[in-house]
């Protein structure tokens, strides 16, 4: 087979060397951290294709294990729906290999949700930490790859429990954890711990809701309500200490674990209080 034909050039913005070419279906891979595809959305664009064709490239670099291969970083979608029609080459856009973290945040064809998001930033901190662990967690190229420092906590978290309710904890997790100043395995250690005492709260909350399910009282918002209630510093809008907001917060879920008409019934008093 003749050498496939590539074009290099720059792109118009930031001038970062760009090449596009047509490669063989199987020497194409997708990323390893990349989320889990949608079969729907396969199929949207297998229907796509059959009418119009493939047009739009996907995006890759250079695998660096092997050479011949190209790790697909944008467009694992389109690449199904490709395997699936039996297309045999696809066009391709080669992006320079320190793109490819800062991309990972980028996708066109899906929002992820906070899971998601978690797994994919302690994928990419982890690649991070095996390359260079010295580098500040805090250095501008993690940040630009990472879109929230607390996704690696929750990512940490996720992966010891996946029914985590991360997105009730988000509101929090806003206010007291980001990035840290402290090279890459210090922060880790950190994150871990951070990661522990959302379980911790999780885990508590978790038992308030089936004891106040018990009750007879459950509905959709019930973990954020729990969450809200122990939160101390709700209508605080400075950033706070993680480890003492916390520390709060689960001594407070403690209390409610004990007595869950408590939160029932601060409920109660907000509701009444709307009403006047």
């Amino acid at each position: 087979m003749a050498k496939a034909k590539q074009f290099k050039f720059k792109d118009p913005y930031k001038g970062n060397d760009l090449t596009i070419k047509i490669v063989p279906i199987e020497n194409l891979e997708v990323i390893s951290h990349q989320r889990k595809p949608s079969q729907y959305h396969v199929k949207h664009l297998i229907n796509s294709m059959e009418r119009i064709g493939f047009l739009v490239p996907v995006i890759t670099v250079e695998s660096p294990e092997d050479k011949n291969k190209l790790v697909i970083i944008d467009g694992q979608h389109r690449f199904l729906a490709a395997k699936e029609l039996g297309i045999k080459e696809l066009p391709v856009i080669v992006v320079p290999q320190r793109l490819a973290q800062l991309m990972m945040n980028f996708n066109i064809e899906k929002e992820l949700n906070i899971r998601e998001k978690a797994y994919v930033a302690i994928a990419v901190y982890r690649e991070y930490l095996e390359t260079r662990p010295e580098m500040l967690e805090s250095d501008p190229e993690i940040v630009d790859s990472i879109e929230q420092a607390y996704y690696v906590t929750l990512g940490i978290a996720y992966e010891k429990a996946e029914k985590l309710s991360g997105s009730s904890f988000e509101p929090i997790l806003k206010k007291c954890d980001f990035f840290l100043d402290m090279n890459l395995t210090e922060a880790l250690a950190t994150r871990e711990k951070r990661a522990e005492k959302v379980l911790v709260a999780n885990g508590l909350v978790r038992d308030i809701a089936q004891k106040i399910k018990e009750m007879g009282k459950w509905h959709p918002y019930l973990y954020t309500q729990i969450i809200s209630w122990a939160n101390p510093y709700k209508r605080k809008r400075l950033p706070t200490e993680f480890d003492d907001l916390f520390d709060e917060i689960i001594s407070n879920l403690q209390e409610a674990a004990e007595n869950p008409q408590a939160v029932l019934a601060a409920t109660i008093e907000e509701e009444e209080g709307f009403s006047i």
